[in-house]
């Protein structure tokens, strides 16, 4: 490696890290990151059962632990964990590609992933995304390695490495598996028998190794399947995955033409002049399969089961397409595609990752404004009232000594998520009913979704806690958090 690439790639570590330090402990959490806050505070035995009657594994949560552990429950050194994961998975793309398509195409790459507002949203998220993509990673420059070593040399340490990430990818997320098996099928497209035989025997391995959380997986499946608001994929999902990959989504109505414009663009420049690189072939098939194959089994599976295309579940096929960016590029420049190409991602960086930083509503409501209003308001007696669980779970974290409690989903709906087995690893219970959650309390505090009110009165009916403690109470004020409200009762 020379010094020239040493010193490229720094620079884009540093770039890649000051934009993922951005508003770091200024951006509001949500409830999937309070849930594994309060989830990773616990023991390992907990957190073992509280994920095993969710629908995730457990190792994200074992990291968060210890790494709590070092430095506290913060918000900036929690989302470090999620930070430094990320620019690891980075460095993993920058490996892989260098290998694929030389080390040119790997720097561009990995510049790409540095501005990529999607990976940001998740260096900056308090998830196992990182860690997944990671992993998942890893996992295939392992298995680049292998393949490109075939013919020489011991393999001992990367047939090693890549049991290794794969069954760190098996622990991170339930759909690991849609990648792992990417080198199955470029093997099978190779014809290389032999090597696949071999690859076969490392995934058994694997699955050796995660069984004792694979025997939870068949449960786990079985709540996706009612538990889980998502719809089967069409075009339009297809489109959004897109749009998702090159600047994130969602985007405020005035920039969603500009946003499906330039992601159509550089969709198009890409393919384009990947085909051209595929009739002089030079083009790196390995990564078009990262690509394109996950995306497509999680599409077909979605027709199959309850549906799973979420871009969460192919993270490593976003980084590809980067990837392939990078290595158009590299083989294009100083050429008007990839002034495009580059431009473009730029351009989608610029759009993007202002209204990433910037963003407070639903379901990343302003909870920490709400909590300090809250903690200005409540009085000895008083209780607060929590619609749900998406803004009780947020509110806690940042007020966890305000007497507050949160009503229970629906039983079997679609927003039924929270197992009982989670509730009792987290010591935190929904309450039944109003009357319990109310209990004697002279002065009542109703925290509330705008959303949730709006999507009653489209259906012609009246939110129905909300009019039983109209009926019941006397109404004070109202505060508005953008889309949060706090409605004000009293006896």
């Amino acid at each position: 490696m020379t010094a020239r690439i040493r010193w490229s790639i720094a620079g884009i570590i540093l770039l890649g890290l000051v934009l993922r330090v951005i508003a770091l402990g200024s951006r509001g959490i949500a409830y999937d990151d309070a849930f594994s806050i309060f989830l990773a505070k616990q023991s390992f035995t907990q957190i073992i059962s509280g994920t095993a009657a969710d629908t995730m594994p457990p190792l994200y949560y074992f990291l968060l632990h210890g790494w709590m552990g070092l430095g506290g429950d913060g918000l900036v050194w929690l989302r470090g964990l999620s930070v430094l994961l990320s620019l690891l998975a980075l460095l993993a793309l920058w490996r892989c590609v260098a290998r694929l398509a030389g080390e040119t195409a790997g720097l561009w790459a990995a510049l790409l992933v540095a501005i990529s507002p999607l990976q940001i949203y998740h260096a900056q998220e308090l998830r196992m995304y990182a860690l997944l993509v990671l992993a998942q990673l890893t996992y295939c420059w392992f298995f680049v390695r292998i393949w490109q070593q075939a013919a020489g040399g011991r393999q001992w340490g990367n047939w090693a490495g890549l049991v290794l990430c794969g069954t760190a990818a098996m622990y991170t997320h339930n759909l690991a598996i849609f990648v792992l098996v990417l080198p199955d099928l470029y093997l099978l497209l190779q014809r290389s028998w032999r090597s696949l035989a071999r690859l076969l025997l490392a995934q058994a391995v694997i699955a050796l190794l995660a069984l004792p959380w694979l025997v939870f997986v068949p449960g786990q499946m079985a709540k996706i399947q009612h538990a889980f608001w998502t719809l089967q994929p069409g075009l339009v999902e297809v489109i959004q995955a897109l749009m998702i990959a090159t600047i994130n989504l969602p985007l405020p109505a005035a920039l969603l033409p500009a946003g499906l414009g330039l992601s159509l663009l550089l969709f198009v420049v890409i393919v384009v002049e990947l085909v051209r690189l595929g009739r002089q072939k030079t083009l790196p098939v390995f990564l078009v399969a990262l690509a394109l194959v996950p995306p497509l089994l999680l599409f077909a599976a979605s027709y199959l089961m309850r549906p799973v295309f979420v871009t969460r579940g192919f993270l490593a096929a976003t980084l590809a397409y980067l990837g392939l960016a990078g290595v158009v590029i590299a083989q294009r420049w100083p050429r008007l595609p990839a002034w495009l190409i580059l431009a473009g991602f730029v351009a989608g960086a610029g759009i993007g990752l202002p209204v990433h930083y910037t963003f407070n509503e639903f379901p990343r409501s302003p909870f920490q404004v709400t909590a300090e209003y809250l903690q200005g308001k409540v009085q000895a007696g008083s209780q607060i009232i929590h619609d749900n669980k998406l803004s009780f779970f947020p509110t806690l974290y940042y007020a966890p000594d305000l007497p507050q409690v949160f009503l229970a989903d629906a039983p079997g709906s679609p927003n039924d998520t929270l197992a009982p087995a989670s509730q009792a690893a987290m010591n935190l219970y929904p309450q039944a009913d109003l009357d319990l959650a109310a209990g004697d309390a002279p002065r009542l505090y109703f925290v509330v979704f705008e959303i949730t009110l709006q999507e009653y009165q489209q259906a012609g009916l009246e939110h129905p806690q909300l009019a039983a403690l109209k009926s019941r109470y006397k109404a004070g004020e109202t505060a508005r958090f953008n889309d949060l409200l706090v409605l004000e009762f009293m006896h």
